[in-house]
């Protein structure tokens, strides 16, 4: 889609070129103004182009600082969660002892 706006931009732009070399009619001073705008046309939008290159490369780098921040995260709730103590059966808030039976009141 960019690829098409650009070859409509500088078809556009040739255009106005041609109509200025065709033209027996224009001055000289107008002939060179349009040019001049043209030109300065081309500038802008080159830049305007780079530009957004460069917004898509950063945030491309920003999504996968993200996405390497979020794994992160994960791994750590995961150690973080396999540490704790396993809840007690009793309800009395104390691990059972490995091997012990509790028994009931």
């Amino acid at each position: 889609m960019a690829e098409e706006a650009n070859l409509q931009l500088e078809s556009a732009l040739s255009t106005l070129l041609s109509i200025t070399e065709k033209s027996g009619n224009l001055c000289k001073d107008l002939k060179k103004d349009f040019v001049d705008s043209v030109r300065t046309l081309r500038y802008i939008f080159m830049n305007l182009k780079n530009s957004a290159e460069e917004q898509m490369t950063k945030m491309s780098l920003l999504e996968s600082e993200v996405k390497k921040a979020k794994a992160e995260i994960q791994e750590r709730r995961a150690v973080n969660l396999s540490a704790r103590e396993p809840p007690s059966r009793d309800g009395s808030g104390k691990c059972a002892v490995a091997g012990v039976k509790q028994v009931q009141p």
